[in-house]
């Protein structure tokens, strides 16, 4: 079987760690995240190897395949189009559903490639979680108690002043109460940086509450999941760019 996991199963590592260090304050949880793209290899065509790939940067740029790329999947199927061996997709992008990511896999490959449904691990399904404003993908892998940027911002509405136009113009409406936040996710490169960098730390200074005033660090702070830690992307650009790779 081939299969395709985004780089969120390093939540496995990352979240078991953030749970020992946890464990001393009391604070919820640990974590993992898998979302597989695949396609069926023949039982009886079992390999002694596989193949993994990196996908953005290695077989595509933005949405312009690899030439290279394309011939080297040709020569990986057989006529009927299944794989000769085992053949697994590895990728950052935590910003598009699952079958979104393997549909346009399929079409810039000319290979077939489904997904693999796999959940979250229950014990965080209800963990109040701050993410980027991207809802559907995080209750796509199985989160249910989400707050994301704009209901944070909404909520409380002085913490985003950087926008002049997104001010408050007349009388500054109250503060509304939301669930103190426990882990903060980062699935993508936010489209407002300053609104974002502005709020995550203002969740991490103040232990999930970020209405209340920073009255004392707390060390370890609320765990920052992010499913990519690069900091540059290569697309079709001649140079990479500062987003999410």
């Amino acid at each position: 079987m081939a299969e395709m996991f985004p780089r969120l199963s390093m939540f496995r590592i990352g979240w078991r760690g953030v749970r020992l260090s946890r464990k001393v304050t009391n604070a919820a949880a640990s974590a993992q995240t898998q979302r597989r793209y695949s396609t069926d290899v023949c039982e009886r065509d079992r390999s002694l190897f596989g193949l993994l790939f990196d996908i953005d940067g290695v077989l595509v740029r933005g949405r312009t395949p690899i030439p290279a790329a394309k011939q080297c999947f040709r020569n990986l199927v057989d006529g009927d189009g299944k794989y000769k061996v085992p053949v697994v997709f590895v990728t950052n992008a935590g910003n598009s559903l699952r079958e979104t990511k393997a549909e346009q896999l399929s079409h810039l490959l000319e290979v077939e490639v489904r997904h693999l449904t796999t959940g979250v691990t229950t014990n965080i399904h209800t963990l109040p979680l701050m993410t980027c404003d991207l809802s559907t993908c995080v209750r796509d892998v199985g989160f249910k108690n989400v707050v994301t940027i704009d209901m944070l911002r909404e909520a409380n509405p002085l913490l985003d002043v950087v926008d002049h136009n997104r001010r408050p113009k007349d009388m500054i409406p109250p503060s509304k109460d939301l669930p103190p936040i426990d882990a903060v996710v980062l699935f993508g490169e936010p489209i407002r940086w300053e609104t974002n960098l502005q709020l995550i730390t203002d969740v991490l200074l103040t232990n999930g509450r970020p209405g209340n005033p920073v009255t004392s660090l707390h060390y370890p702070h609320i765990p920052v999941l992010a499913c990519n830690m690069d900091l540059l992307w290569m697309a079709e650009a001649k140079n990479p760019r500062s987003v999410s790779g």
